[in-house]
């Protein structure tokens, strides 16, 4: 029994070791690095709140168009004071008067943005309490109602914020939406970015450790035949100080390494423990992407366009604020409703009275040193300022999009030709390592041919790198997917 336990407590803690080992270790490819980025790198959370907080702000807009009920009064105040009576024999008597009023008012209003009114609908009921007023020195109450009024403000010839808005908050909505999207794809361009400087790091140290193998073997080599006389003494000491700049190198290569791993894992949101491994892209799409296409797609897609509109319609909006506060305004406010009065609660709201109130109210500037001319003028041509910025603005987005789109064409026949070079150096130098063994070339030769298997190799990681790095910035101007042949959008519930 116990043999049978101990067999089966063994096999649980080599299963449970083997799962912990294969979480502390991860082999990614981009995609996969670009999605774990998305999910847990600080950066993606914080477009992610980025989002919610404009959606927050279009909201509060929104409530803005919608009636708002409000509750309002004063809780029981008191005072105190003694005050001067002018009798009717025209004598003055000063008297004590201690007082408390209360008064609570519930209301309904809307704001009707296409003129820029306010509607509200009110009901309220206010209390007096004079102490010591009454015959005896009882205390007198006054009750005062209004069980219902309506009431309408309308501003005539003024700036009606509310409509500009209207035009403005859903636009920065959207806007708001599509830098989302924009947000992870450059997010996916830096992981882009990160992941190829991890690779390259990777790869140096490779090439440093496989170097330091080779020219410590071919050091060994080289003593072996000066001692025999088949080498000058300057071929063994080119040997020599070739080996410890590979022994160099690869201290340095360690250290960009280890550099580029902590860059890469803070990226992802990876924990610092784990280790990590990245493979080399196995092919670059062949995309055929036509430059007019892409140019409609960014014009379509990309949250510039929107921003332009946005500009556009601000530089208006204060022009119009501009014209509209230096001429003439007025505004008009009307109400009707019941209202009452009593002594006691249980007639406030007996056969009530009515109450109407209508007052037009106006301001008209006459003189102010030509204020609100200097005003107009200003917004005039700050407005012809915007328009001008805009369109060159746009004429210098459409040039990025065209440029991007050129170069990107380029780019895989540069990613098939540095893997064409890569293979023909690294053979090359398998030719002269056999070469010099057989002592056929001499040690530079060898050398120079390592050296260009090297950078050979270093120019295939980077063409690759040349090339993703300029798909995924091709896909945040233009917010689409070429591989898929659809465009990106926001697919999340936030």
């Amino acid at each position: 029994m116990n043999k049978r336990f101990f067999g089966f407590l063994i096999i649980t803690l080599a299963f449970f070791s083997s799962e912990l080992e294969a979480q502390s270790q991860r082999t990614l490819t981009l995609e996969e690095s670009i999605e774990i980025a998305k999910q847990n790198s600080p950066l993606a959370r914080a477009a992610t709140f980025e989002l919610v907080s404009a959606k927050w702000r279009y909201k509060s807009f929104r409530a803005d168009l919608l009636p708002s009920l409000d509750l309002d009064g004063d809780i029981p105040s008191y005072s105190r004071a003694i005050t001067a009576n002018r009798l009717d024999d025209g004598s003055t008597t000063y008297q004590e008067e201690s007082q408390s009023q209360s008064s609570v008012n519930l209301s309904i209003n809307q704001n009707i943005m296409p003129t820029g009114g306010r509607l509200s609908l009110s009901s309220g009921i206010n209390r007096l309490i004079l102490f010591d007023g009454g015959i005896n020195g009882e205390n007198i109450y006054r009750w005062q109602s209004t069980p219902l009024v309506a009431t309408y403000f309308q501003p005539l010839f003024q700036f009606n914020s509310l409509k500009w808005r209207n035009k403005i908050e859903p636009l920065r909505y959207q806007i708001a939406q599509k830098q989302y999207v924009e947000d992870m794809e450059d997010l996916a361009f830096n992981v882009t970015q990160s992941f190829f400087d991890f690779l390259l790091a990777k790869i140096n140290v490779e090439v440093a450790e496989f170097n330091v193998t080779v020219n410590d073997s071919i050091y060994n080599i080289s003593q072996g035949r000066y001692q025999v006389g088949s080498i000058a003494e300057n071929d063994l000491l080119q040997s020599e100080l070739a080996l410890r700049n590979a022994e160099t190198s690869l201290t340095t290569a360690n250290l960009n390494f280890q550099r580029a791993e902590e860059n890469f894992k803070a990226l992802l949101g990876i924990p610092d423990e784990t280790e990590v491994e990245v493979i080399i892209p196995e092919e670059a799409p062949d995309l055929n992407i036509d430059v007019d296409k892409a140019l409609e797609l960014a014009r379509e897609n990309n949250s510039t366009s929107l921003e332009f509109e946005l500009s556009e319609i601000q530089a208006n909006q204060s022009y119009d604020q501009a014209r509209k506060e230096a001429g003439f305004s007025a505004s008009l406010q009307a109400s009707y409703g019941l209202n009452q009065t009593a002594e006691d609660f249980s007639e406030v709201y007996s056969d009530p009275q009515n109450r109407q109130f209508f007052t037009v109210g106006f301001q008209i500037p006459i003189f102010n040193w030509g204020k609100n001319t200097a005003e107009i003028q200003a917004a005039r041509n700050q407005q012809a300022a915007t328009a001008n910025t805009i369109a060159y603005q746009k004429l210098q987005f459409d040039l990025s999009v065209r440029s991007t789109v050129r170069e990107f064409s380029q780019l895989r026949s540069q990613v098939e030709l540095a893997e064409t070079s890569d293979v023909i150096a690294d053979r090359r130098y398998e030719v002269a390592k056999n070469r010099y063994l057989i002592g056929k070339i001499d040690v530079t030769n060898l050398f120079i041919a390592q050296n260009e298997k090297d950078s050979a190799r270093r120019s295939y990681i980077q063409a690759l790198r040349n090339y993703w790095t300029g798909y995924y910035n091709l896909r945040r101007l233009t917010l689409y997917n070429f591989e898929q042949g659809r465009p990106i959008v926001l697919d999340t519930d936030i």
